[in-house]
């Protein structure tokens, strides 16, 4: 499934089209594992559920895919085992939690 290149969003008064909403999930990511920070109010929950709430509900998927992206980048590292199901299972539960909480917001 392609990203739709027509995306866009603002976080903290900048601009993010695809590419960059990309390569600021992969960073914020790589960034809360290695603080081992706790879940929930990091900097990649509130970029996840700000661009929740501002990309169309059509193109919402897009956040999931970029997840698997990372997985797939996480996977294709030279990390050992331990480090790389670490890493998943942070970005993931940060994912997870910016998720349930736009959805009871929508409600």
């Amino acid at each position: 499934m392609e990203m739709p290149q027509r995306v866009s969003i603002r976080y903290k008064e900048k601009p993010y089209n695809t590419s960059e909403i990309r390569l600021k999930t992969f960073r914020l990511g790589l960034q809360i594992w290695d603080e081992q920070s706790k879940t929930r109010k990091t900097e990649l929950y509130e970029f996840i559920l700000s661009c929740l709430k501002q990309i169309d509900r059509q193109d919402r998927f897009m956040v999931s895919l970029l997840f698997v992206e990372f997985t797939d980048m996480i996977r294709d590292s030279a990390l050992d085992r331990n480090m790389k199901e670490d890493l998943i299972k942070t970005a993931f539960r940060e994912f997870a939690c910016a998720v349930a909480d736009f959805e009871d917001i929508a409600k």
